[in-house]
């Protein structure tokens, strides 16, 4: 019997986005599925109390997602989709920049990045 995903552990969830990240390029296989992983990757990423990988993760997924699927986002969902996006790419941008001091990844800086994609 399979157990659900705990969305508190961040390694297993950073192993699904990491699958996910692989699997970008193939519409048959994210397409039907993008507004519910969008969400999930939306609410990791604004989530300050996961790990900064596992948020640099969610917002790369995000990112990838912008260059590949934003104009059929818009075209299927209209903007909410984009706008939810963009309301928590500036949330997290938003976050103390010195909570991420010495750390290799830094959420503030990859959610400007994140915005850019979507500009």
């Amino acid at each position: 019997m399979t157990e659900a995903l705990d969305m508190d552990d961040d390694e297993s969830i950073q192993n699904v986005f990491e699958t996910f990240n692989e699997f970008v390029e193939i519409k048959k296989v994210l397409g039907p599925h993008l507004p519910i992983i969008i969400e999930k990757a939306i609410i990791i990423s604004a989530n300050t109390e996961h790990t900064a990988n596992l948020r640099e993760i969610t917002m790369l997924f995000l990112e990838l997602i912008a260059e590949r699927y934003a104009k059929a986002l818009i075209k299927k969902h209209g903007m909410n989709v984009i706008d939810k996006l963009v309301e928590t790419g500036f949330q997290i941008a938003s976050e103390d920049p010195t909570l991420h001091e010495g750390s290799e990844v830094n959420p503030p800086g990859m959610a400007l990045d994140l915005l850019y994609r979507y500009a």
